[in-house]
């Protein structure tokens, strides 16, 4: 077979890099987290190792990918560096790393996008730390203020709904 002698200048290295800068945006969700207890609350985000203070009636907003988990941790304590812990939902610093807490006894709240859907819930598989609310704005709230919230399964506390992704926000309340 002929070749034209003509040659791509497009790297593959490049390529894989938009390809995957695309599909990462195509499954980001975008998440207000609020906090209405009268502490401050340190949530935690994982996978994207993420978290802050945020004091009483504080909003912090951002995108979350699939397969995220958020849970609030309280009495915490950071040197600088981000050392430090938590007297519940600690994950060994101010940035957490797994989807789990030392402390598993944490209200979390889950999300999954999946084909132009979100798949969120709420879980106390392990315990339970705050009352928690999760919404969509176009599907259900759902709220979890006490130990054994939301029991779908005779051993599992895990209760999810659905949303259509499409303009919808997702908003998790700590202490409604």
């Amino acid at each position: 077979m002929a070749s034209s002698g003509a040659r791509s200048t497009t790297s593959p290295g490049l390529f894989l890099l938009l390809l995957a800068a695309f599909a990462a945006g195509a499954s980001a969700a975008p998440l207000t987290i609020t906090n209405h207890c009268s502490y401050t609350v340190w949530p935690a985000v994982v996978p994207i190792s993420r978290g802050i203070e945020l004091r009483p009636s504080a909003n912090w907003t951002l995108d979350v990918p699939s397969g995220s988990d958020i849970w609030g941790r309280t009495g915490c304590s950071f040197d600088k560096g981000g050392r430090g812990s938590c007297q519940t939902g600690d994950c060994g610093g101010l940035q957490c790393a797994s989807g789990s807490s030392s402390n598993p006894a944490v209200t979390k709240a889950e999300l999954s996008v999946y084909q132009g859907s979100y798949y969120y819930g709420i879980t106390t598989l392990n315990g339970f730390n705050l009352p928690l609310d999760f919404s969509c704005s176009s599907g259900d709230a759902l709220r979890c203020r006490e130990a054994g919230c939301h029991v779908a399964f005779p051993y599992q506390k895990y209760y999810q709904h659905t949303c259509g992704a499409s303009g919808s926000q997702l908003q998790v309340v700590f202490c409604p």
